[in-house]
């Protein structure tokens, strides 16, 4: 047999008395060093606690708070009471601006450039945080002996380090490695003399360290804090920030228990232990002015009070051209004072902090502090190797973690020299120079450093980078009256957004563009796009709240556990110290609560986001790829999402006299026939073909027309050149036709959601002045004159949408020539745009993508419903819907609309046409069709005016499960229809191109961006390939993810019980399974089984259901309680056929030393208990792996069922052949342990004191082992296809259906 370790002799015996003990007690000189050193550092502290305490009743300190109400809902009373309020004045932009302290350096900057601040006091200005965040601000300063006494807790954490080290020294010193069963186990104690001293002071050392280490990982955010004296901001080196935690509950329906530890939480845990801390460095400026950043915002110190450093231009567009000169030097630079540089302060953080930040979290240092324990204990080669895997697993996330923030600091890198009027000269500037009100001078082909408003001239942008939009869009000189709004469509227009490109500065690129500077740094478009990224709203999924149950729940397990082992180890009568005792019992505990089980919840989704990205799907942040897996409801848009991306112009309907159907002598309008620019341009009504040449904001870059793409295809169709203008010899734009007729556009009205119009002012050759109005079909009507609406004009328009057109209407008067250009300009858009007369229909045809259908029909059998969100009319949203399968063909759909008195009507879509629907109230309505609605043969559609009336009088509460189509919503309109959904507790998802969808993308739980762009700031996720299919990709990696998630989950659960049980019954016989047992089951099992289950590909097709995210739920329990309930019987029923066995004697444990483990391997039990619980726990990881609705089945996952046949096939032969060199690497009782000749010590002993010899293991019993073995793991099989996952799961389910919300898909 051989091969035990036969050294190193004992240090300061007899058998080698040459070797000086170090410390042969705790009175030596070394410990009374050490211990004096804890007692000064103790006693330093506390005297520094205590001035704190006596400074602090002298000089109290208040923090300044930020919001009406603690975090726990209640008045605070420990707030600094608000000061008087300084005297305020309005400027002319509306905003507050200092009046007492600064009124010397405002008076520098001029009336018009007053640098503004919101004063913490001001709610309506207030900090730019979070809606409704309660944040505290509060200032400290370092005094020296603080510092001191900091330093010296430091040097406590590292020498305690030291002493573990020493310990280990002292462990292991001259061991010997010489094969499996010599790996290093014990040294000779040559520091502190014996085994006993040396566990003694190692478990006294582990202890310390766990109260240390464990204060330091939870307050590690204030420890450097307590050291500091509080202060007033005024005096202030440092600010404490305290936020409340911005959170999202996504799970509404949950477990009692889960209730009971949210009221145990709110009670037990104070609310300043809830919220996110941190403390902040106070910089200052050249002039004075002492400031700090805390997300992403600069917050100036002004004697005790803060100020959020923010600048306004102005409210109106008139203001911003009053400033159209440019800045002086002097006044910049008192703005970038006080404003800071123009750029998003991101840094990658120092390693070291990404090291502190990943190793310093609980569970990190309850890894290091379990590892350590067996590092000591003479695992030094098994708990080496998972420490290692810690550190591996560290090691990655830290490269991830560095990885995203160099990613993000890619994405705020800049650099460029920007042409800046300063004092009235041009002159180039860094980029971080610049401020709100510079005067610059905008270039082709330039990526913008910040926010800017055009006052002269236009542009043409590619604002892929911001909104995942990749058409062109043309930007407008900014008007010069009006209310400027950069978040409106109407500012947007006018607005060059940060981060976005300049293909073309001027009409042509040939025009001088000049623009103002509205905003820089983290007020950029693209900077608060970027704070949601790098400051995200956290989302607290159901596992999240039940992780830390569970981990309770096993941790009261292993205490009972850890009792019994204690209770097993003095009765079998083993020889071993008390540390050796408490060492065993902490291994159940260490092994239950598995180190690795927060990673199993979390390793399938960054799976996922790799087999997502290899199909042109990116996601920036992988943990919304399992929410993605609990969607319920999945949005919409229409245009460029559920449809190609281009219209197709199929004509005009113009409109005709009808002699025969004249009434009262005059002759009826009615509609013409449909007329297409292919049939010939000549065919249409001339005054038709000037409004198509002339009615529209298309542009030129290059050689191609960019602009709205309804416009775009409009003009082209009809083959007129465009002379853009801009220049001195021609300011406005023309349009010329073959023959040479030109016509210039003098004025042009843009396009507003609000008016759902555009307009423009036309001078023909001969002097005449026109005004084409395009838009909305039903605005058209409103703006047109009675007599010039044609007979049947809504149920023509309407019966084009319903066939899938996308419909507008063209209007025109004539102003005559008396009127001049000035004149022109001068008039009001209400006086333009009114008494019209109707000119024709414009048709455009909005085709589906050939795979939308396709992708309907998969999300609505996966149970998914699916909603459609867009800007355009209800009857054509009507018409995709019904092509898409959105809408069953059978299905009636009543839209909801606003009538002349503005109340909602509702009226059958498809009736409509005739014009002879029956009109119902909502009361009516629901009466009428509560039936259909309930029971899915009717659904409701809605429009954004009806939509905003039915929230305020809260109808659209009852209403809004029935409701389908939301047609004609603004933006803002989107995302309120997402976030109606979220706050039902549904999971929402939202599709679209990233164009006026960016709110309701980012407020989604999982937004899907269809954009060219790899990553987007817009939404979590962004596919290239811009199909609706990438929807039901990503739900299925979703709920494969989270399937995958939780049967690792299980997988570790498992392993942790399973090791419980392989401990207990191990201590009630008295007897450890050898080296490479724990090698099998640590290395070989848990690495590779482990890592194979993550690959197990999604299903190709979406089920009915959806996974569970409960880890508490009855599918998870069932399926861990059940295996392991079975996995008990079969280890007993086991155990019990080997104690009827002829030749089995019990293993002598009162002849062994416990803390000889490796020793104690040598016996029938070690290896019916090793084989017994490593066959079960192995293949209940091919069991969680079988496959289900989510996962394709485990034959797939090759290199699992590679693994797994390989270990079954392995182990199998170990049990079963003779006993061999091989076979003895296991310690398999194929082996005569009790022979005549045995090795073993305790066998020997065994046999010294009387016992008699007995036989090996005989073949017979190893092959009815081995089926048994086999017959265990048929049953746990059975348990989890039949009962977990078959036909009484179905019936369990079906008999106690889900109480979340039911709708119709």
């Amino acid at each position: 047999m051989g091969g035990y370790p036969r050294g190193p002799l004992p240090c300061g015996t007899v058998y080698d008395p040459t070797c000086k003990i170090r410390i042969p007690n705790m009175t030596h000189g070394g410990p009374l060093v050490v211990f004096s050193f804890w007692v000064l550092v103790f006693v330093a502290c506390s005297l520094f606690q205590m001035y704190k305490a006596w400074h602090l009743k002298r000089h109290p300190v208040y923090p300044v708070v930020r919001g009406g109400a603690a975090a726990d809902g209640s008045s605070m009373s420990s707030v600094k009471s608000k000061p008087e309020k300084k005297n305020k004045k309005k400027n002319s932009s509306g905003s507050f601006t200092r009046d007492d302290t600064t009124k010397e350096a405002d008076s520098e900057l001029g009336a018009a450039t007053q640098v503004v601040v919101n004063v913490v006091e001001e709610e309506e200005e207030g900090f730019k945080l979070k809606e409704q965040q309660h944040v505290q601000f509060t200032g400290y300063k370092s005094v020296v002996f603080g510092e001191i006494c900091y330093g010296l807790c430091l040097l406590i954490s590292l020498n305690l380090f030291c002493i573990y080290l020493l310990v280990l020294l002292d462990t292991y010193n001259k061991c010997q490695v010489r094969g499996i069963d010599n790996l290093c186990f014990f040294g000779n104690n040559f520091i502190f003399g014996t085994y006993r001293r040396n566990g003694t002071v190692f478990f006294s050392l582990w202890c310390i360290s766990v109260v240390w280490f464990t204060t330091w990982v939870v307050f590690k955010r204030d420890v450097h804090n307590w050291f500091r004296l509080p202060c007033r901001l005024s005096q202030a080196q440092f600010v404490h920030v305290w936020a409340q935690d911005q959170l999202e509950i996504l799970s509404i329906n949950v477990t009692m228990v889960v209730h009971f530890v949210r009221k145990v939480k709110e009670k037990l845990i104070h609310p300043y232990q809830r919220g996110y801390t941190e403390t902040i460095k106070v910089a200052t400026t050249k002039s004075g002015k002492r400031h700090f950043l805390f997300q992403g915002q600069r917050y100036l110190i002004e004697e005790d009070s803060l100020h959020r450093a923010h600048f306004q231009v102005g409210d109106t567009f008139a203001e911003f051209h009053q400033v159209s000169q440019g800045l002086s030097t002097k006044v910049a630079e008192l703005r970038l004072e006080t404003l800071g540089p123009n750029e998003v302060p991101f840094r990658p953080e120092p390693f070291w902090k990404s090291i502190v930040e990943e190793m310093f979290t609980l569970f990190k240092v309850y890894q290091i502090l379990i590892y350590s324990i067996w590092l000591w204990f003479a695992y030094l080669f098994v708990g080496g190797l998972l420490f290692s895997i810690v550190l591996i697993a560290a090691a990655i996330t830290i490269f991830n973690r560095r990885r995203s923030q160099f990613a993000i600091a890619k994405l705020t890198a800049y650099a460029s020299d920007v042409d800046v009027r300063r004092d009235g000269v041009w002159t180039k500037v860094d980029f971080r120079l610049l401020v709100p009100g510079d005067l610059v001078r905008v270039r082709s082909s330039w990526s913008l450093p910040c926010d800017l408003l055009i006052i002269q001239g236009v542009c043409v942008c590619n604002e892929s980078n911001l909104t995942g939009e990749a058409m062109p869009v043309q930007k407008y000189q900014a008007p010069e009256k009006g209310h400027y709004e950069p978040d409106t469509s109407r500012g947007a227009r006018h607005t060059l957004f940060s981060g976005t490109e300049v293909l073309q500065a001027g009409a042509g690129g040939t025009s001088e563009v000049k623009a103002i500077v509205t905003a820089t740094g983290m007020d950029t478009s693209k900077g608060k796009l970027l704070s949601t990224i790098l400051f995200p709203e956290q989302m607290i999924f159901k596992y999240d709240e039940e992780l830390p149950i569970v981990v309770l729940m096993l941790l009261c397990y292993a205490a009972v556990c850890f009792a019994l082992s204690l209770v097993f180890q003095y009765r079998n009568g083993q020889h071993s110290i008390w540390v050796t005792k408490w060492s065993y019992c902490i291994a159940i505990l260490s092994q239950t609560v598995s180190p690795l089980l927060p990673v199993a919840l979390e390793i399938g989704q960054i799976y996922a986001s790799v087999r997502l990205k290899n199909r042109g799907i990116f996601c920036v942040n992988p943990k919304r790829i399992a929410i993605a897996g609990k969607i319920r409801v999945f949005c919409f848009d229409k245009t460029g999402t559920l449809t190609k991306n281009g219209l197709d112009f199929i004509g005009v309907q113009g409109v005709v006299k009808d002699v025969d159907a004249a009434a009262d002598g005059q002759p009826t309008i009615v509609f013409g026939a449909v007329q297409s620019p292919q049939s010939g341009v000549d065919m249409i009504d001339k005054l038709v073909v000037q409004g198509l040449a002339t009615c529209h904001a298309v542009t030129r870059f290059g050689d191609q027309f960019v602009g709205n793409e309804v416009e775009v295809k409009m003009f082209s169709a009809i083959g007129w050149e465009l002379l853009e203008g801009g220049t001195e010899s021609q300011p406005n734009p023309i349009v010329v036709n073959e023959n040479g007729e030109r016509y210039t556009i003098v004025r042009r009205n843009e396009f507003e959601h609000s008016r759902a119009t555009m307009s423009v002012v036309v001078q023909d050759s001969a002097g005449e002045l026109h005004v084409f109005c395009k838009g909305s079909f039903e605005k058209i009507q409103e703006h047109s004159t009675e007599g010039s609406i044609p007979l049947g004009y809504l149920q023509t328009a309407k019966d084009h949408a319903l066939g899938g057109c996308y419909v507008l209407g063209l209007s025109h008067k004539s102003l005559g020539t008396n009127l001049t250009l000035d004149a022109v300009k001068s008039m009001s858009r209400d006086n333009l745009e009114r008494d019209l007369t109707f000119v024709s229909l414009l048709l455009f045809r909005n085709e589906l993508k050939k795979d939308t259908r396709a992708a309907i029909e998969a999300l609505r059998e996966g149970q998914v419903r699916s909603l459609m969100v867009t800007g355009d009319n209800a009857q054509c949203g009507f018409y995709i819907a019904k092509e898409c399968a959105m809408v069953a063909h059978h299905v009636q759909v009543l839209l909801a609309d606003l009538n002349e008195a503005g109340s909602v009507v509702w009226q059958p879509m498809v009736s409509m046409a005739a014009e002879s629907g029956q009109v119902l109230s909502t009361v009516d309505m629901l009466k009428v069709h509560g039936k259909g609605l309930e029971g899915g043969l009717t659904e409701l559609a809605v429009t954004g005016k009806a939509f905003n009336v039915l929230c305020k009088t809260g109808d659209m509460n009852q209403l809004l499960y029935y409701t389908r189509i939301f047609a004609r919503f603004t933006p803002e309109d989107k995302v309120k229809v997402v976030t109606l959904h979220r706050d039902r507790g549904l999971v929402v998802g939202m599709c679209g191109d990233g164009g006026n969808d960016c709110g309701a993308l980012r407020s989604a739980h999982a937004g899907l961006a269809l954009s060219e762009a790899e990553a987007s700031v817009v939404s979590p996720f962004t596919s290239k390939s811009k199909s609706v299919a990438s929807v039901v990709e990503l739900l299925r990696e979703g709920r494969a993810a989270l399937h995958t998630s939780f049967a690792c989950y299980k997988f570790l659960i498992i392993y942790g019980l399973s090791f419980s049980i392989f401990k207990l019954t191990a201590n009630w016989y008295g007897a450890i399974p050898c080296q490479m047992d724990y090698l099998f089951i640590d290395g070989v099992a848990v690495l590779s089984l482990g890592y194979s289950m993550n690959l197990s590909n999604p299903q190709k097709k979406l089920s009915q259901i959806r996974p569970t995210s409960s880890l508490l739920g009855p599918q998870n329990v069932a399926s861990v309680l059940g295996l392991w309930i079975v996995n008990v019987l079969f280890v007993l029923i086991n155990l019990s056929y080997m104690h009827i066995q002829p030749d089995y004697v019990k293993w002598p444990a009162k002849y062994s030393e416990g803390e000889s483990w490796w020793l104690l391997g040598d016996n029938w039990e070690s290896t019916v208990i090793f084989f017994t619980i490593y066959f079960q726990f192995i293949t209940s990881a091919m069991v969680f792996s079988f496959g289900s609705a989510f996962r394709r089945p485990v034959v797939f996952n090759y290199r699992l069922l590679g693994a797994w046949t390989a270990i079954i096939t392995l182990m199998s032969f170990v049990l079963l052949l003779p006993h061999s060199s091989f076979t003895h690497l296991w310690h398999v009782a194929s082996e005569d342990f009790n022979g005549p000749n045995s090795t073993s010590p305790v066998w020997i002993q065994y046999q010294a004191l009387g016992g008699a010899p007995s036989a090996a293991m005989p073949f017979s019993f190893r092959l009815h082992l081995w089926f048994l073995l086999l017959t265990n793991l048929v049953v746990i099989a059975s348990w989890q296809k039949a009962v977990v996952e078959g036909p009484v799961a179905k019936f369990l389910r079906y008999r106690y259906p889900s109480s979340t919300p039911k709708f119709n898909l």
